[in-house]
């Protein structure tokens, strides 16, 4: 009867959604890699950071949130310096530095950055605990996110630190920024952006966008990743090629399937009946969640919770978009699908703050 009583909370429907999507994203990376002879050990190294993130989410359900926030800063200031001995002491990996690496084994600061800045800023909103109207208030909040902004694109990794950026928008939405400050910073933004075409983009990065487009103008370069993304997913059409029968993913015409592009190599086997039930489950998870934030009582919980799922819808979004060649290609995964084992760890790890709130919510 406890049991059943469980699974009518949210925590218990967090669950059942959460098993849901790691089994449809474990399954797709096997089909993303049974064909790719030495490297299908990605599959393993998927399985055991999902064991390992599982340790780590059930970690934080036992955890107290206020361990959280009295600790927020020290987490803050250890992943800064996460992403500092990246920038001094690890060798590139595929031209940039964005992993620490002990033999085998390596992890991407940048990954713990995206929830190390959510409850950062949950901290510092919390603490004002009213609608913010002052500038320097907000510009404290800024300075917070551009440190680890700034860090994670000397990697280079542009995708990531534009995606901090956006974080921080979603933050200073749910803590009632006022919208004078957000429409000013706007329109500074948009002004500088010729600014920062010239000077702060590298000429890969220029060539990626102008790929994106016009994909013809390079058809076998830049322009390959969103011709084949799009045959992909469009040859999935009603119901798809079925399971380990994707000829795109089976013959390596697509590009990055194991993390970049791997919704495509869903929507090819599982075609638009598919992804529709995938996106549902997703769709699921972001009201779940955000139903806990709405009966959290302490703005910390509230901003925290709210905040997490930010950081999992933006993904979503993003990377989905990518696949359909709505956007250009920034590195942004998909939660629970996407190879990388830091990000699994690490969206595992939030999920179970997230359950952890819940959990002393009712309680109260």
């Amino acid at each position: 009867m406890e049991r059943i009583r469980f699974f009518l909370t949210l925590s218990g429907q967090l669950w059942f959604i959460l098993f849901a999507l790691l089994a449809i994203g474990l399954l797709n990376l096997y089909s993303a890699t049974v064909y790719l002879g030495p490297k299908s050990y990605l599959f393993v190294k998927q399985l055991i950071w999902s064991f390992l993130g599982l340790g780590a989410l059930w970690f934080m359900i036992r955890l107290s949130y206020h361990q959280i926030y009295h600790y927020a800063y020290w987490l803050y200031f250890l992943n800064i310096l996460l992403l500092l001995l990246v920038l001094i002491f690890f060798p590139p990996l595929m031209g940039a530095k964005r992993w620490i690496t002990f033999g085998s084994v390596s992890f991407q600061p940048s990954e713990l950055a995206k929830l190390s800045l959510v409850i950062i800023l949950a901290r510092y909103f919390a603490d004002l605990n009213k609608e913010i109207q002052d500038i320097k208030a907000f510009l404290k909040a800024l300075v917070l996110t551009l440190i680890p902004v700034l860090l994670i694109a000397l990697e280079p990794d542009l995708g990531t630190a534009i995606f901090l950026l956006i974080i921080f928008g979603n933050m200073c939405f749910f803590s009632k920024v006022h919208h004078k400050i957000l429409i000013a910073v706007c329109v500074i933004g948009f002004t500088l952006m010729p600014f920062f075409w010239h000077y702060g983009l590298k000429d890969y990065q220029k060539a990626r966008i102008e790929g994106f487009i016009f994909p013809k103008k390079d058809p076998l370069g830049i322009g390959y990743h969103v011709r084949q993304t799009k045959i992909a997913v469009g040859s999935g059409q009603l119901w798809g090629k079925g399971f380990m029968n994707g000829t795109q993913n089976k013959l390596r015409f697509l590009p990055e399937h194991c993390t970049d592009f791997i919704f495509s190599v869903f929507a090819e086997e599982w075609g638009f009946i598919g992804c529709f039930l995938l996106l549902c489950f997703y769709a699921l998870f972001f009201f779940t969640g955000m139903k806990i934030a709405e009966r959290t009582h302490h703005p910390f919980t509230f901003l925290l919770t709210s905040g997490i799922i930010a950081i999992f819808f933006w993904e979503t979004i993003i990377n989905i978009f990518m696949a359909l060649g709505l956007i250009p290609v920034v590195g942004i995964p998909l939660p629970f699908m996407s190879y990388g084992g830091s990000s699994m760890f690490v969206n595992l790890l939030a999920v179970g703050i997230i359950m952890n709130i819940d959990r002393r919510e009712r309680w109260l």
